[in-house]
């Protein structure tokens, strides 16, 4: 996403998902006991097979599961169900044994009514009457603790079409089983679920996504290892000062950061925002910590060699070798430069409809992407517009007479080792670039076409470069994107461009490509011109996956009213989210709402329907093109190609209009499959 009309941010996600899981039990069943009761295991854990109440912390921690697969961390949950046929018995059972209702009906309460069921054709059905009709036999659902916050929900899965009457009467039944029944409420976690409690909302104590969000503390966004030198950050960010051997932990959120070891915020996130994108995409261990300059774990090793483990649960730290920790930097970086093809021919300002993907070498990967996606036709719209190529940078650099400087400077000693040196000559090459005069017949040639513009718009010049937007290095937010008003004189547009033009060489832009072997000698600038999309209500950002657990496939969306961010790193905003699943006609889960309006809603049902269709097309279209080039992924864990879309939701009609499509690395460790 540009730099540009960030606005303030959203500091975090706290993404609550207890939906239906597709793994199986973990382990044969144990016996049942005397007059069918569920007793203890004969497998030396001590833990329940199931119960019906939980009177004490004790036999709730015999029952409790830590899901690794949970996207909001420090959270326990257990599973139970209903038996309506059995005078509402309540089982509440060992829910690291089995993660789905499904597999614990079938091998302890109902095992007769699937027998001679394939396994699939016996799973599909339960799941087509235990969730959906109102001849069900089983309420289904999960109880939840939230410990940094310290609630307690009843939550069913986001399509469970349960009744309101019956949602109150399960959690009466709950209450009364449970030693925390007076703190016990339901949580709706789908539009679908508010819908069923509207006529019982009066009697129904009910939690929303701020109450439970509000307090937490710990929000794991790209997990992993990571050996580095633990530097605590009190202030704003100095980029230069960073290294990539280093283990930042920052009291500030910058917009962008170079190349680290390893990320703990005090402030959480915008997992969406530029600098999550950037450590998931380098696969760089991050995660927010409220509180983080003080906790005692990572303040007794500040300043040492150590290990971080982000993992969805919780951190842990320790002190490292020299020996591990070179070996771990060594793994993390390309072993072989990588020179960017650029082509150097004059093609004129091609209308961006008229290019495809082959054109990243002539107009960037941004600009080709973007006319790639404007290819796919409907349901897939874009603002359309030109490009200028990079020929006319490279131009620019030439007449300035920088271009036969550049290489020197690239290959000078004290450049190289110095970080603030580095620094300085950057900032006097992009002075030079925008200090010095534009071509006139391109100023003239590019008012000409912004003139044809239907409704003197205003228009954006968007950065395109050969180094970014590219599978395992997509560079977001490294390079600069510029609005300039409707009928810009030749003076401003000329000021746009340059600004874009030299944004190639900005610090973050430079130690990122530097840290890929990326050779910035071939690095071009080309710039994409399009009328800038008035009449916005919202803008987001989706990733065509779920980030969070492989065999739930969805889409996760950000979205937030005008004048908000989905992708800054500072302020307190919490944008709507909504994780759209893409099988069995599930569902979308509503994740929360933006806290910039009060709870209304930002995308309605239709809404999101419509950019589901859209989202599904990009993905279809994109995804074999760009490979399986997914960079770095660490042991153990596996890694798919998805696309990060860009998008508003503009006019009268709520159009989804798509402004970016990039790759993106997801990457599941071996608790998300």
């Amino acid at each position: 996403m540009d730099r540009v009309g960030q606005g303030s941010a959203w500091a975090w996600l706290a993404l609550a998902s207890i939906a239906l899981a597709c793994g199986g039990p973990a382990s044969a069943p144990p016996s049942v006991g005397p007059g069918g009761a569920l007793g203890v295991p004969d497998d030396g854990s001590g833990r329940l097979v199931a119960a019906p109440r939980v009177d004490d912390p004790a036999t709730w921690a015999r029952l409790a599961a830590r899901p690794e697969n949970h996207v909001v961390a420090r959270t326990e949950v257990v599973k139970f169900v209903i038996d309506l046929g059995d005078a509402r018995r309540l089982w509440l059972f060992d829910t690291e044994r089995w993660d789905t209702h499904y597999y614990f009906v079938r091998d302890h309460l109902a095992p007769a009514q699937y027998r001679g069921l394939s396994e699939y054709e016996a799973h599909g059905r339960f799941n087509r009457v235990e969730y959906r009709s109102p001849d069900r036999r089983f309420v289904c659902g999960s109880l939840v603790h939230y410990l940094d916050a310290d609630q307690w929900t009843f939550e069913m899965i986001a399509g469970d079409q349960l009744e309101g009457p019956e949602v109150l009467r399960a959690l009466e039944q709950l209450q009364a089983a449970t030693f925390f029944g007076e703190r016990l409420r339901y949580r709706p976690i789908s539009i679908l679920h508010e819908q069923q409690i509207a006529g019982v909302r009066d009697r129904l104590p009910t939690v929303g996504p701020d109450e439970v969000f509000r307090g937490v503390r710990y929000q794991p966004l790209t997990h992993g290892v990571a050996f580095g030198t633990l530097r605590f950050v009190r202030g704003p960010l100095d980029g230069a000062s960073v290294r990539p051997d280093q283990i930042l932990v920052l009291e500030q959120l910058p917009d962008e950061i170079p190349v680290s070891a390893g990320v703990i915020s005090q402030s959480l996130q915008a997992p969406l925002g530029h600098l999550a994108i950037l450590c998931a995409t380098r696969g760089t261990p991050n995660a927010g910590l409220r509180g983080a300059l003080s906790d005692p774990r990572l303040s007794a090793l500040e300043g040492q060699l150590v290990r971080l483990e982000i993992a969805t649960q919780d951190f842990s730290i320790a002190t490292a070798t020299r020996e591990e920790a070179e070996a771990a930097w060594a793994s993390r970086r390309p072993a072989q430069p990588h020179a960017p093809r650029i082509d150097r021919r004059d093609a004129g300002l091609p209308e961006l409809c008229s290019l495809d993907y082959g054109a990243v070498s002539l107009v960037g990967a941004k600009a080709a992407q973007l006319a790639e996606a404007c290819r796919i036709g409907p349901p897939v719209v874009t603002p359309a517009g030109f490009a200028i190529p990079f020929v006319h940078y490279l131009r620019h650099v030439e007449r300035t007479g920088l271009a036969r400087g550049i290489p020197s400077m690239l290959e000078d000693g004290a450049f190289r080792a110095d970080a603030r040196v580095r620094e300085a000559r950057l900032r006097e090459l992009r002075t030079a670039i925008e200090r010095a005069s534009v071509d006139p017949a391109l100023l003239r040639a590019l008012r000409a076409r912004i003139a044809a513009f239907p409704g003197a718009p205003r228009v954006i010049l968007r950065s395109s470069t050969n180094a970014e937007d590219l599978p395992g290095f997509t560079g977001a937010g490294l390079y600069r994107s510029i609005v300039v008003g409707p009928s810009a004189p030749e003076a401003e547009l000329a000021r746009a461009l340059r600004e874009v033009w030299s944004s190639v060489w900005l610090p973050g832009a430079y130690e990122e490509r530097e840290w890929y072997r990326i050779d910035h000698r071939e690095v071009g600038m080309a710039v994409i011109v399009q009328p800038f999309v008035d009449g916005a209500v919202a803008n987001g950002v989706a990733i065509t996956a779920n980030p969070y657990y492989q065999n739930r496939p969805g889409f996760f969306v950000n979205a937030q009213s005008l004048g908000g961010s989905v992708t800054g790193a500072a302020g307190e905003e919490i944008p709507e989210q909504h994780l759209v699943y893409t099988y069995q006609g599930i569902e979308p889960e509503l994740v929360s709402r933006s806290s910039r309006d009060g709870g209304a809603p930002i995308l309605g049902p239709q809404d999101i329907l419509r950019l589901a269709e859209v989202l599904r097309a990009l993905h279809d279209h994109f995804v074999p093109r760009w490979g399986d080039r997914v960079g770095f992924v660490p042991e153990g864990s596996v890694a798919h190609i998805a696309a990060d879309v860009e998008f508003l939701v503009a006019g009268p009609d709520r159009a989804v209009v798509i402004v970016q499509a990039r790759p993106f690395v997801v990457v599941y460790g071996p608790g998300q499959r």
